[in-house]
């Protein structure tokens, strides 16, 4: 268990430090116009869990993995515009607020990225959950370091009568 100092350190380092400071995901860019297959095809390319949907350069939508698996799921047809199942006006984080606000908007929100955009309004990359995990362990690497592994957390044998 983190000790009083550490917390204080981890939450000073969150409400410290903009999103705009640390290295964000690259994300396909992508218009409402465009078909699903080929936002999963650049989602495919790109190595990237989501596209970001611009019109006229500002966001206006976001479009995941988990929307992609629900569209298969449904069965609809693939050469669907992206407007009709995109996430409309998705929850965003600008590149001047904080990183405790952002991973307070993914847990309160279960999400997994947020759309990043600059004051404009303009999509400048996304925020995920492992920007924000290599973050931390660039700041805590003795926490994270010095853990057992997984393998050695589970007992092997039964102890006891």
């Amino acid at each position: 268990m983190a000790d009083d100092s550490s917390r204080v350190e981890l939450r000073s380092i969150l409400t410290l430090t903009r999103v705009g400071e640390i290295a964000l995901s690259t994300r396909p860019t992508l218009t409402p116009g465009d078909t699903i297959a080929a936002a999963a095809a650049r989602m495919r390319e790109e190595s990237h869990g989501s596209a970001l949907i611009c019109s006229d350069g500002k966001l206006v939508g976001i479009f995941t993995e988990r929307d992609l698996l629900r569209v298969i799921a449904a069965g609809r047809d693939l050469n669907t515009p992206l407007s009709e199942v995109m996430t409309v006006r998705p929850q965003t984080v600008t590149t001047e607020q904080t990183l405790f606000d952002a991973t307070r908007w993914m847990d309160e929100g279960g999400y997994r990225r947020l759309p990043v955009v600059d004051a404009s309004g303009a999509p400048v990359g996304i925020i995920d959950v492992k920007n924000i995990t290599h973050f931390l362990v660039e700041h805590f690497p003795e926490a994270v370091y010095n853990q057992a592994s997984h393998a050695q957390l589970i007992a092997r044998h039964r102890e006891g009568a």
